[in-house]
């Protein structure tokens, strides 16, 4: 696999994981208690999952650019 391929696959990722917290978000208004508190912990794990994919797509993206400090 390429770098370009493994960046576009964390992308998807990224991708993916958005989609997940979109679906569940709307559920805060619905439930309480432990669930609202399971919920919201499963929304902040996906949230950072998503954060790491997005970095590691931009950095693997951006491998083979030249370094500009020259």
């Amino acid at each position: 696999m390429k770098i370009e391929e493994l960046a576009a696959e964390y992308e998807r990722q990224y991708n993916i994981l958005n989609a997940k917290i979109e679906g569940l978000c709307p559920l805060l208004k619905v439930y309480t208690g432990e669930d609202l508190y399971l919920l919201r912990k499963r929304i902040r794990i996906y949230y950072d999952m998503a954060c790491e994919c997005k970095q590691i797509s931009t950095l693997l993206g951006s491998y083979y650019e030249e370094d500009c400090d020259d």
